[in-house]
């Protein structure tokens, strides 16, 4: 085994300089699988990343929060979303992860960032203090090795309903539909279970926004036509991905 680096910076900005050279720790999670080849780990937990709070009509959530915090916070964040986070990964290791460290290492299974991307979350990100829609994030990654996200946000008002069918109860999804309204008008419906991320479907929101749940499931289908792998064959996710989002859609959104 090679000798490991470790670095623990006090500020950002020697974070980021020494993210040049290293790759960021937060809760190890992600990073233990490949440990043998790493040279240099930049620890982020002194650098005060951790807080989730509710304030300005927005939720604001430390990029270093781990999952546990998420699934505990009553009265800030909703139960769908609590519920979702505790679908992400189990009691022991949602108490290391974090938050960051789940959305920039996420596949298309991921609870979490469904359930992220249908409240329309965003990402703050630093050189530059960039706000970044959690979609673009997302689509950006891996990030470049001087940027750093600092936190998450999303409006306070956002509505969530989410729901998935797994092997188990607990298990993460073979598929998940999330329909949320991030400012109490506009639909966002996000499907989960197959690819490299969660993914939106603008025609199910189109149709949501008619009043046409049935039309939302149909899109919900048609998006997932092509989405069989080792788990599940497409027409199988093809049927429950329709199947959930005119369900969602039909009980509505508060």
């Amino acid at each position: 085994m090679p000798n490991l680096k470790y670095l623990r910076p006090k500020t950002i900005d020697e974070a980021l300089e020494q993210l040049a050279s290293g790759v960021a720790l937060g809760g190890g999670t992600t990073l233990t699988p490949r440990r043998f080849q790493l040279e240099t780990v930049v620890d982020l937990q002194d650098l005060g990343l951790s807080d989730l709070e509710e304030s300005g009509g927005k939720v604001t959530v430390g990029a270093a929060c781990t999952l546990q915090q998420i699934v505990e916070a009553e009265g800030i964040l909703s139960a769908e979303l609590a519920q979702a986070c505790r679908r992400e990964a189990a009691w022991n290791l949602r108490n290391m992860a974090t938050i960051a460290g789940a959305v920039l290492s996420c596949d298309g299974r991921s609870p979490l960032v469904c359930a992220l991307l249908a409240v329309g979350a965003k990402a703050l990100l630093v050189p530059g203090e960039e706000t970044l829609a959690l979609d673009d994030l997302l689509d950006r990654r891996p990030l470049d090795p001087e940027v750093l996200v600092t936190a998450f946000h999303w409006k306070t008002k956002a509505s969530l309903r989410y729901e998935q069918v797994g092997r188990t109860p607990a298990d993460r999804p073979i598929v998940a539909a999330a329909i949320g309204r991030p400012d109490g008008s506009a639909y966002r419906v996000i499907l989960a279970g197959h690819g490299s991320r969660p993914r939106r479907v603008h025609q199910a929101e189109k149709a949501l926004g008619a009043g046409d749940p049935a039309g939302a499931g149909k899109a919900a289908a048609a998006a997932y036509a092509n989405a069989g792998d080792a788990l599940a064959s497409a027409g199988y996710r093809s049927h429950v991905a329709g199947v959930l989002v005119r369900r969602l859609g039909a009980e509505g959104i508060a």
